[in-house]
């Protein structure tokens, strides 16, 4: 990818996420956000829309080279507002930040099922 095209693919991402931090939810000006890659590239991630959002520099290098789900599996807050402003993420990506977490996606933790029942199907 050429220099040009990554900072048109960097602006587009920071517009369609509304310059706000995924994981702390600040709006910035584009000097204090970054790209991050969900499913870190070194772990198989790509430059797809759906592995890319807005992150803040401070809050990126928190996550450093993890993946989103693992990241946020102690996070309880980040989580939230990750899986609030994260709409556009690949949705294999937003199930694994929920089962990280040990929940089902459905409102209810794998815990609290009957015993019988296996939840909807991701």
């Amino acid at each position: 990818m050429t220099t040009g095209g990554a900072a048109v693919r960097r602006r587009r991402i920071f517009a369609r996420d509304g310059h706000r931090c995924v994981y702390c939810g600040r709006v910035l000006p584009d000097e204090q956000l970054s790209l991050d890659h969900v499913e870190p590239r070194r772990k198989g991630g790509d430059h797809s829309d759906g592995n890319l959002v807005t992150a803040c520099l401070p809050c990126n290098r928190l996550k450093g080279g993890r993946s989103a789900w693992a990241f946020l599996a102690a996070e309880p807050e980040a989580r939230a507002l990750f899986l609030r402003h994260a709409r556009w993420v690949w949705p294999r990506h937003r199930r694994a930040v929920l089962e990280a977490a040990g929940e089902s996606g459905d409102g209810t933790s794998p815990e609290g099922r009957d015993a019988g029942c296996a939840g909807p199907t991701p």
